[in-house]
């Protein structure tokens, strides 16, 4: 099936070329969540390879987010919990033939000032976002965290060499959430390194763009234009449903909203834009 548009083409290329393409996922079903449909139709011609940067918990004392979020979903093992998330999304990817990278940075809710390198005013232990409202969920970057994307940006770097990926998929940081811009912002240091001549495609991270919409300013830097996916929705809804741990907290109903997946292409990337 071929499809018309700049996307259509594109993964047209992609599978007829048999091309690599490397995906960029925040946390332990971002990709899926966003893309899972396309990876599908992309993955049985082309290697495919999601990278996931956020996929670690850490020891308490833990932040108020974190103690929130545990105690919502019963957790007192929080280790065990993100074994079982890991494999989740492991069993979930290998089901769609893609290759599976965790990163094994923090989720935003388990970090600390002091998992960074540096001198800092605050003590060590002290969380790098305190709440979800106001820190996590504004998309503003701890200072502590600010050498953060350049240095996701290498590892995943080390991938694309590695695949000889010439797509990359990345989230469009729609709602904001830190780790979320994060990646987005490690995809542009991507962009910005000569020898890694990239295509990028940008997704629309859901469930966040059941609610939000994306951040002006970034389209209008980067030139992006909407594009819909609209093949293999069901069956990515049941892929989701294999998120076990996760389901029933982003989709109380008990079913996936069957909405297109939304990409986003420029003709020309900005390499200013952040």
């Amino acid at each position: 099936m071929t499809m018309a548009g700049p996307l259509g083409k594109l993964v047209h290329q992609l599978r007829e070329s048999g091309s690599a393409a490397v995906i960029m996922s925040p946390h332990l079903d971002d990709a899926v969540l966003s893309c899972g449909a396309l990876l599908a139709h992309l993955a049985g011609d082309c290697p495919v390879t999601v990278v996931t940067v956020f996929t670690e918990a850490a020891p308490p004392p833990w932040s108020l987010p974190a103690r929130l979020q545990l105690r919502a979903i019963s957790v007192t093992d929080v280790d065990d919990f993100y074994e079982q998330r890991r494999a989740e999304d492991t069993e979930v990817l290998a089901g769609i033939g893609a290759a599976v990278v965790h990163l094994g940075l923090r989720d935003a809710m388990f970090r600390r000032i002091g998992d960074t390198a540096g001198r800092h005013l605050l003590p060590k232990r002290w969380p790098a976002y305190p709440t979800f409202r106001f820190d996590i969920a504004r998309g503003r970057i701890a200072r502590c965290d600010a050498g953060l994307p350049a240095e996701v940006g290498a590892l995943v770097g080390e991938v694309v060499r590695q695949t000889g990926a010439e797509v990359l998929f990345a989230p469009l940081g729609v709602g904001r959430h830190v780790d979320h811009m994060i990646t987005r912002r490690a995809s542009r240091y991507l962009q910005g390194t000569r020898r890694l001549p990239l295509r990028t495609v940008y997704y629309s991270d859901f469930p966040y763009s059941e609610k939000a919409a994306p951040e002006p300013g970034f389209l209008r830097r980067t030139g992006l234009a909407p594009q819909q996916w609209l093949s293999g929705r069901a069956e990515n809804a049941d892929r989701i449903a294999g998120y076990r741990t996760q389901f029933a907290g982003l989709f109380p109903r008990g079913s996936v909203p069957l909405r297109p997946e939304t990409y986003w292409l420029a003709a020309k990337d900005s390499a200013t834009a952040t």
